[in-house]
Order: structure tokens, then C-alpha cells, then sequence
């Protein structure tokens, strides 16, 4: 129990630290709050990350709000998790370029509160900002350059509940604080030594402090003693998120870094930046406890989302996810051999980003394929998972970037029945 504890407080030490400095990077993450990610847990990246419907497995799942209901009655589990991988792009006019990442997922802690209340707390990345981008140009024979680059990202502590109030039926109800900061710079740098031209930069820093709440729920039928199906729905409102904006434009000559003249400033700037409406659906398959399939499909509504009452170049997305977990013993069940319990994963899924560039009609795509392994330990409910993501994100067509991707994801599963004195060692 001892060792246990040591070891929780130690990750949870160094998911602090890794979340403060951990970034991925993505010339796409200029756009509105950044990459955001889809608060999938390391079993659900492996099946595309499917999410609404997916049942339990000694783990939690809070996605669906209304899963965390799932957790036994007197199991206590903690789950830490990382991912890392490697991106390339590509435009039309440039040949591939490399980019390599790494950054914890989420550590959450899951437990009982009564037999019909089950709750979780966690933190995890939210949004990530890491960019920089160089845009050459000598239109009227002066060479300069167009640089815009940024960083930072949001964080965001989270406690679940899901509740039974009736057989088969569950809610849930998350509920999120949001912190962290972002960076924005875009200049224009002049490449001449006379200092006959003056460098224009501005400079804007974006802290938010604020919460969210969103809701699920899930339904199963049981169509006969070996095979469920299960029906879920997920809502999120368009939050208002609070922030404070810095911002400076300054000049600087062509052939130093000395600020000659600050031509605007402004300093603590009350403002409100918005998130996507979200609804989700989801449908589910479960045949003896061995075989899960199951298909999510969500809308997030950006079109209407302000960042300090502008636009800026996002419209309504969509996400759709197919995935399947196969575990020939059947979930917590005993097994003889070690491939019998262990949990194989696969998946799809297709994003229609929220990007939309200068109001075209061409929009970023995301898709992609998963794989993945649940790896049981032998007298102990606790796992390691594994996953896989190999995926593109948009085209080099209309002078966009295409962005490929290999994403491997780890995480340890600590579950077990605490506070609970064994009979026998």
C-alpha cells in the first residue's frame, strides 16, 4: 500500500512538471485555442478513440460522464498516461519537414462513493500551442520575412461523477477548470543592415482562468444473457471562457533587436474567449463480455466561437470513430494462458477539423487508424495499455500544409480493492 501511494505522488509530481512544459508542436495549432485534443484516455486512442459506450475494463472513462457509474463498488483505480510520436509536413513548394513531441495525457484517480455514485478527479492538456512559421517574400525588391509563432496551451482539472438511478440507465456530469496561458507573435522582419526600414511586432499574451460543465448519459439493452447493446448522448454549451489579453506592437530597427518605438500597448484586457458547442452519440456492441464494437459521432459547434468578441477563421466540426476491443478470456475474467487476458484494439476515425482558412470551402481534415494492446498482470486487476496512431492532417493542395503523424501512447492502470486487509499473503 505504501509503495503504491510513493508511487502515485511521484507521477503525479511529474505529470505536474511535463504538463508545464510538454507541447506538441503543429504549424495548425495557430488557430483559435490551439490543437485541442479529444480527452481520450490511452485505451480509447488504440480504437479510434471511441468513447460514448465503451464498457468496463478496470478502468475509467470519463468522456462519457455517465461510464464513471461503471467503477466497482470497492475498487480504487489511479491511471497515468503519456504519448510521444513524430510529425512531418509538406506543402506544395516545400519538401518534408520533421517535428518530434512528447507530453503526459492525463493522470486521474477513480473511486466509490456509494453503490450508485462513482466519482473521478484528474488533470490533463486541454489545448496545445506550438508553431512557427517563416513566410519569405521581396515583393518591391525588399527582401523580408513574415514570421508568426506561438506557444503555451491550456490545462484542465476535472471531476467526474456518474451516477446509477436505475438498472441499465446512468448520468454523469463533468465538470472542468480550465487554466493556463498563451503566446502569440507575428512580425514582420526586415533583411537589410542600413536600418533604413523598421521591423513591426506584436506581441500577444492570452491567461484563462475558468470552468465548464458537460453532461452524458447511457442506456443498455440486454437482448439476451450474452450480447448488450448500449445507446449513450453527450452535451457540452458553447462556455464562455474569462481571459486577460497583454498586447504590444512595437518597432525595432531592420538591423537590431532595440525597440525604437512602442506604437500600442495594452495591459490586462478583460475579454471572453468561447468553446464549441458539443453533442455527441454513440452506439455499442457487446457480446459476452469478449468482443466490444462501437461507433461515436460528435458536432462541435465553432462558428459562433468569439476569441475576444472576433472570429477567428473556425466553423462547425464533426467527428466520427469506429472501434473494437477483443478479449478471449472475457473482461476481468480468470485466464490460463497470457494471451487470453490480454485485451487487443483497433479502430478508425475521421475529423473534419474546425479550421476553415479564408473562408473557403476547403476544410482540414483529420483521419486516421489506431491500434492497441491492454497488457493484464498476473493476481492484480492493474494493466498497462498500449496504443498506435498513425494518421494525416490536411493537404498540400491551396497552399495548406500536409501534416502526417506517429503517435504511441503508454499508461499504467492501478486498480485493486484498497483499504482492505487480505486473509491470506
Amino acid at each position: 500500500m505504501h509503495k503504491r501511494i510513493i508511487l502515485i505522488l511521484a507521477l503525479i509530481i511529474s505529470s505536474i512538471i511535463c504538463l508545464a512544459q510538454g507541447r506538441v508542436g503543429s504549424p495548425y495549432t495557430r488557430y483559435g485555442l490551439g490543437d485541442v485534443n479529444q480527452n481520450s484516455l490511452i485505451r480509447n486512442n488504440a480504437m479510434g478513440r471511441t468513447s460514448y459506450t465503451l464498457p468496463y475494463n478496470n478502468s475509467i472513462n470519463f468522456i462519457n460522464p455517465a461510464l464513471v457509474s461503471q467503477i466497482d463498488t470497492m475498487t480504487f483505480i489511479f491511471d497515468f498516461g503519456f504519448n510521444g510520436g513524430v510529425r512531418t509536413y509538406k506543402t506544395a513548394t516545400q519538401g518534408n519537414m520533421s517535428n518530434y513531441d512528447f507530453q503526459i495525457s492525463h493522470l486521474i484517480f477513480g473511486f466509490p462513493i456509494t453503490k450508485w455514485w462513482k466519482s473521478c478527479v484528474g488533470f490533463m492538456p486541454y489545448s496545445n500551442v506550438a508553431y512557427s512559421i517563416v513566410d519569405r517574400d521581396s515583393s518591391l525588391n525588399v527582401a523580408k520575412d513574415y514570421i508568426y509563432s506561438g506557444n503555451g496551451g491550456l490545462n484542465q482539472v476535472m471531476w467526474s461523477n456518474g451516477f446509477t438511478p436505475f438498472k441499465n440507465f446512468s448520468i454523469g456530469i463533468n465538470a472542468f477548470y480550465y487554466f493556463g496561458k498563451i503566446y502569440n507573435s507575428n512580425s514582420i522582419d526586415f533583411d537589410d543592415k542600413t536600418g533604413a526600414f523598421l521591423n513591426v511586432i506584436e506581441q500577444n499574451t492570452v491567461r484563462i482562468n475558468d470552468f465548464s460543465f458537460d453532461l452524458g448519459l447511457n442506456y443498455n439493452i440486454n437482448l439476451n444473457p450474452e450480447n448488450q447493446l448500449s445507446i449513450a448522448g453527450k452535451y457540452a454549451y458553447n462556455t464562455q471562457l474569462n481571459a486577460v489579453r497583454n498586447t504590444m506592437v512595437f518597432n525595432t530597427l531592420s538591423h537590431s533587436s532595440a525597440i525604437t518605438d512602442t506604437v500600442f500597448q495594452s495591459i490586462n484586457e478583460k475579454g471572453k474567449i468561447s468553446l464549441a458547442q458539443k453533442i455527441g452519440v454513440g452506439i455499442g456492441y457487446n457480446h459476452d463480455n469478449k468482443l466490444y464494437v462501437g461507433v461515436d459521432y460528435t458536432i462541435h459547434d465553432w462558428s459562433k466561437a468569439k476569441y475576444f468578441e472576433l472570429s477567428d477563421q473556425l466553423a462547425n466540426s464533426t467527428f466520427i470513430s469506429v472501434g473494437t476491443e477483443y478479449t478471449p478470456a472475457g473482461r476481468g475474467k480468470l485466464y490460463y494462458k497470457y494471451w487470453q487476458g490480454v485485451s487487443y484494439r483497433a479502430g478508425f476515425y475521421a475529423n473534419q477539423n474546425f479550421i476553415n482558412l479564408n473562408n473557403t470551402e476547403t476544410k482540414i481534415s483529420d483521419f486516421g487508424i489506431s491500434f492497441g494492446l491492454g497488457l493484464p498482470t498476473k493476481r492484480s486487476k492493474t494493466s498497462y495499455n498500449l496504443s498506435l496512431q498513425i494518421g494525416q492532417r490536411g493537404s498540400a493542395k491551396n497552399y495548406f500544409i500536409t501534416e502526417n503523424y506517429f503517435i504511441i501512447g503508454f499508461s499504467l492502470n492501478l486498480a485493486d480493492m484498497w483499504f482492505i486487509k487480505s486473509k491470506f499473503d
